[in-house]
């Protein structure tokens, strides 16, 4: 477990850095690219990630998976990682010259030339062999500098509409960038030796089986960017985008902790211990909603005070979506951590290719219904019940083949705190002018009324937390 925690913070500390950097770029790029602006980027970035899926087909979780496998069972993780890398490989390369070749009939053909260079990231990313080893210290610390200088870059030259192209310049750059620095730290772990053309393809249906719940993610998650593109124009993107964008900040902190357990779990497994995989996630998994549920709440205290000021005027638009977007905080992360703390690690791809093929499919019917009814808002519904389905089918698996139980007292608890927390909250700051200041007053109001909440309800997990600490401390 010294191990878990010690990746948990390098995992932290790139989170942070993925949190940090938006808050700050996400007002600069939206007041200087507005709706249209962000909104082409988006939908640009969406058509260059079928691409990307492709090119990366399954290999990310699917080589994470074997990693740690293999290095759990002391077997030769050089011959494994040349395999898989040259596999990733040749398909990358394929698929950037079908993509360079599909994109030069496109309108907005220059743009989404430079947004190829997200497919060339692909050929180096090997972050699934760190994750594999559980070694997030390398891979964290290289995104964390190519972050810094993004978002120097991103200040320093991005000031206006013009400058979208210059702005996707340095967002795709900084992703190959960040891939290829990990290639330094290669050599500590790996023999470079010849391998096998069969051998490589022989990962083609272990990869594939990883690869088509990612079509089926994609579908239901970058879709809708895409279809209103075509329908409504980039504009709607931008404000879609935007919306999504600010809850994704919570949802990537809150789901850190599966990154790093994903390994953890699968050696675990290895080793046939099935019930401390169990008793980890009956810790793990109410630690997240004890965050997940007031982070949700608190979007709804503070969303119409912060949109005027984060993002300008011309998004005021996103205080009707933003709400609606709220409930994913707790949906999305609670799915993610059923799929990659438990099925994936055991081995149960197929039941995780079931809830996201479910959540596509309920997507893409949605898009068809609701679009026509009601517009950009049939996008939003859509999007919402295909994560609520795809953490749903999760659960009902989960729940069939173990002991598990979630405990009710401590959810309700959550729930009612966060909402009293919500109450009081915006009743004392309803008449505040909407700028940083007074979200900064909601934030310490919320915090101080949720932690007295589930205190009195002796429900806080970090109280229990520090008491054991002490305890430990005095014995």
């Amino acid at each position: 477990m010294r191990n878990v925690a010690r990746n948990f913070i390098y995992q932290i500390v790139f989170q942070v850095m993925k949190i940090i950097v938006p808050i700050i770029t996400i007002p600069i790029v939206s007041q200087a690219l507005g709706p249209s602006g962000v909104g082409l980027y988006n939908y640009t970035n969406s058509i260059a990630q079928y691409f990307v899926l492709v090119a990366s087909l399954g290999v990310a979780m699917y080589g994470n998976r074997e990693i740690a496998l293999a290095y759990n069972r002391e077997e030769n993780i050089s011959v494994l990682f040349l395999e898989l890398f040259f596999f990733k490989a040749i398909f990358t390369i394929v698929v950037l010259f079908v993509y360079l070749v599909t994109v030069s009939f496109f309108e907005n053909r220059f743009i989404l030339y430079v947004q190829g260079i997200t497919i060339l990231a692909v050929l180096f990313d090997i972050s699934w062999f760190f994750m594999g080893i559980e070694d997030f210290k390398k891979t964290s610390i290289c995104n964390v500098i190519v972050q810094s200088i993004t978002f120097v870059a991103i200040v320093l030259f991005v000031k206006s509409r013009s400058d979208l192209i210059i702005y996707t310049f340095i967002q795709v750059t900084g992703q190959l960038i960040s891939q290829s620095l990990v290639w330094f730290f290669i050599k500590q772990h790996i023999v470079f030796e010849k391998v096998s053309l069969g051998n490589v393809f022989k990962h083609l249906r272990g990869s594939i089986e990883f690869f088509l719940p990612e079509v089926a993610i994609i579908l239901y998650t970058n879709l809708n960017k895409t279809v209103l593109g075509v329908i409504l124009g980039s504009a709607a993107v931008g404000y879609y985008t935007n919306s999504v964008t600010i809850n994704t900040v919570f949802i990537t902190v809150i789901t850190t902790l599966d990154l790093v357990l994903l390994p953890h779990m699968s050696s675990l497994f290895a080793k046939d211990n099935t019930e401390r995989i169990i008793q980890l996630m009956e810790k793990t998994l109410h630690l997240q909603l004890f965050f997940s549920i007031p982070i949700m709440f608190g979007m709804l205290t503070v969303y119409d005070k912060l949109i005027p000021w984060f993002f300008g005027n011309k998004f005021l638009f996103m205080n009707y979506i933003v709400p609606f977007f709220s409930v994913l905080i707790v949906i999305i992360p609670l799915g993610s951590s059923l799929a990659t703390q438990y099925l994936i690690p055991i081995g149960q791809v197929n039941k995780y290719n079931r809830s996201v093929t479910i959540g596509a499919g309920i997507n893409m019917v949605e898009n068809l219904i609701l679009l026509p009814l009601f517009g950009f808002f049939g996008a939003v519904f859509s999007n919402i019940l295909a994560e609520f389905f795809v953490t749903f089918v999760r659960m009902r698996s989960f729940l069939k083949q173990t002991e598990f139980k979630f405990d009710l007292k401590k959810i309700i608890s959550y729930t009612l705190s966060g909402l009293v927390m919500m109450i009081i909250t915006r009743a004392v700051t309803t008449n505040m002018p909407a700028n940083i200041i007074t979200n900064s007053i909601q934030l310490v109001i919320a915090v101080g009324v949720y932690i007295l909440i589930t205190s009195m309800l002796k429900v806080n997990p970090l109280v229990e937390m520090l008491q054991g600490y002490l305890q430990a401390k005095k014995s």
